[in-house]
């Protein structure tokens, strides 16, 4: 009787290390030091911004290190890490991704005003 208490309580406790060790590897990662290049808008939170690139998708741009309002605006080409996942929680019913940034650098185009 005692065998199978111990056998019992060691397949428990596999089952909690085991599956969230599978759900942990199966989260998505993020794109590690991307670039993106758009038009760069503030959001009117601190060091959160909006940039829309080329092909329309809003990236949802953050940086508590690099200091973004002089750009705001402006056509910018960002260097960071963009997550692996997109949402939908802004106002827009298009996907956004999340880009934290790590460098900024001027581009070339317009932004429409």
């Amino acid at each position: 009787m005692l065998t199978r208490t111990i056998r019992g309580r060691t397949f428990v406790l596999a089952i909690l290390v085991v599956v969230p060790v599978i759900s942990f590897t199966q989260s998505p990662k993020p794109k590690l030091h991307s670039k993106i290049t758009g038009c760069l808008s503030g959001s009117g939170r601190p060091y959160e911004y909006e940039l829309v690139d080329e092909k329309g998708v809003t990236n949802l741009i953050y940086s508590v290190t690099v200091h973004l309002d002089p750009y705001v605006g402006q056509s910018v080409t960002l260097g960071g890490d963009q997550s692996a996942m997109t949402s939908t929680a802004t106002a827009t019913v298009h996907p956004s991704t999340h880009f934290k940034v790590l460098r900024v650098y001027s581009a070339s185009g317009k932004c429409k005003k």
